[in-house]
Order: structure tokens, then sequence, then C-alpha cells
């Protein structure tokens, strides 16, 4: 089952934001939300946390999945909703974000998306606050936060879309969010779009690996919501499949055309078809592509 828009799943897990940019909220006796997304999706974020009735004082963390502009932009809103919170990321997320250029661009990229979709008059504007993007606390690999009540969330780091990808586990309920380290589903969870390992081809190939070992029964994606049960675990393993093909057609390509800018446009071109997140410009895509590709060829 694929559940696209947002909605409670468990006791413990409750989906919100929207379709495209997805976030999670994990309940012990403390609450966690997975996933930073962005401020233009704030207005429908604040309407879903107003109807939760959570105690400010127990939502005490949220971890940013990795650092790029789309998965932290809502951090500053929750930062003000909720004073007690504590931001968690990887050490890598934490350099990262610490950059004045990367915070500035970042928090540029979430106003001019904020002001496309006609909300900036509702949302905080991040230009006036980058430093809010800042990770408060660093989590590494197999580190584990205790939120009570039984529940007990993991954390791995899964590089290769980025270097500070991270994967939150909440093994109770079988619930993995292993943020944008595969491939996104389409039409179906069968149909896949491209990978986006602009980071390392080779390190997001052994993330992929290390996610189909994980016991899934509920997988909440950063992008275009939920998949349940078997088709949770179908889709880890076609996410594997799918990369491996890409990998060779990129090198098949590039064998016959070895012009990395030519190639890279013929892969963002088909790309774009299938990625709809409207703030994925086509010259994002081909930058994005083409750091892929060049991670790709020059493993050869």
């Amino acid at each position: 089952m694929w559940l696209k828009e947002p909605c409670t799943l468990n006791s413990t897990i409750t989906f919100v934001g929207t379709h495209e940019l997805c976030s999670y909220v994990v309940r012990g006796e403390d609450v966690l939300i997975v996933g930073g997304g962005m401020s233009h999706g704030t207005p429908a974020l604040e309407h879903q946390l107003d109807g939760m009735a959570l105690d400010p004082a127990r939502v005490k963390y949220a971890v940013v999945t990795h650092s790029h502009f789309d998965h932290c932009g809502a951090i500053p809103f929750l930062r003000k909703r909720f004073p007690r919170l504590q931001v968690l990321g990887t050490p890598a997320c934490a350099e990262a974000l610490a950059k004045p250029k990367v915070a500035a661009y970042n928090a540029r990229m979430n106003d001019v998306a904020a002001e496309q979709a006609q909300v900036l008059d509702r949302c905080l504007h991040l230009c006036d606050c980058p430093s809010a993007l800042a990770i408060d606390r660093t989590v590494s690999e197999g580190e584990t936060l205790d939120l009570g009540r039984g529940v007990v969330v993991e954390f791995h780091e899964v590089p290769g879309h980025s270097k500070c990808c991270v994967a939150t586990y909440v093994p109770s309920c079988r619930a993995l969010f292993p943020t944008d380290t595969s491939p996104q589903p389409v039409a179906s969870h069968r149909d896949l779009s491209f990978p986006s390992a602009q980071y390392d081809f080779a390190l997001y190939v052994a993330s992929l690996r290390r996610l189909i070992e994980f016991d899934v029964d509920i997988l909440g994606m950063d992008h275009y919501g939920v998949l349940l049960h078997e088709q949770a675990r179908e889709y880890l393993r076609l996410g594997l499949e799918k990369t491996l093909s890409f990998g060779e057609e990129v090198r098949r390509r590039y064998a016959q055309n070895p012009d990395l800018d030519e190639v890279s446009r013929q892969f963002a071109r088909e790309g774009q078809e299938k990625v709809k997140l409207p703030f994925i410009t086509e010259e994002l895509m081909f930058i994005i592509t083409r750091a892929m590709i060049k991670s790709i060829v020059s493993t050869n």
C-alpha cells in the first residue's frame, strides 16, 4: 500500500507535511520529528500539528536527514513552535550547515520556493534567520535515542546522495525512514525515477544494500509518502536493481560518447520527466545528474 497524503500510521508514528515534503512525528514519552522539509510546507504542517495536541515540552528532537535545502527549511518554524527542540544530524550535516554559504543558499532556496508557492507571507523568511538551520547535536552510525514508552530510535549513516545522509529506524514499529537513499516512486512503487547519487555513486549503492537488510513494515520517504508491508520491502529491492542498471546504462552511453556534459543533459532531460518536485529546476537537475554521472564514470 502506498499512502500518498499525511495520515496516522499507528499509535507511535504520524505522517505529516505534504505529499512532496514528508515529515514524521514519532511519539514515546518524548517526541522526535523525522525530516526537516521546506518552509513553504509549514502552513500545512502547522495546521496538522494544531490537531495533534502535542505537549510542546515533550517535543524535544527533530532530525535533519541531510543538509540539502529541501530537507531543513521547516526547522526554523519547528524551533519557534517547540522552544525545547534539539536539532539532530550527522557530524557531516552539522559541518555543512555551519558553513555560512550553505546556510544562506538553503535559506534563499526556501524563500524562493515559498514565494513561488504564494505562501511567503505565511512563512518565516529564512534569509532573515539562516543560523536557525544549524544542528544542535550530532548523531553517528548506530547511535540510539530512547523516547520512552518502549520507543527507541536508531540512526544509521547512509551516504551517497549526500555525504551527510542519515536513515532513522524504529524497531518496535519496523519503521524505516531512508531519506533520499533510493530512487523515488513515480506511478507506482515499481515505477522508479533515476537514482540521485550525486555525492558518491558507490557509497549510494552500498547504503542501499544496507537498507534492504532492515526488517521493514513501514517505509517513510522524505518525498512522496509512505509504503507499507511487502510493497515497502519490494521497493527497496527494486531501488537497488534500478540503481545498478542505471549505472550500467551510464557507462554504456559514456563509452559511446565520452562527453560528460552531453551525456548528463540527456539523462537530466529523461530524469526531469519523472521528477514532480517543483523546486527541482531543469538546471538544478542537470547539476545533480552531472555530479552523479561523473561519480559513476570516474570509478571505471
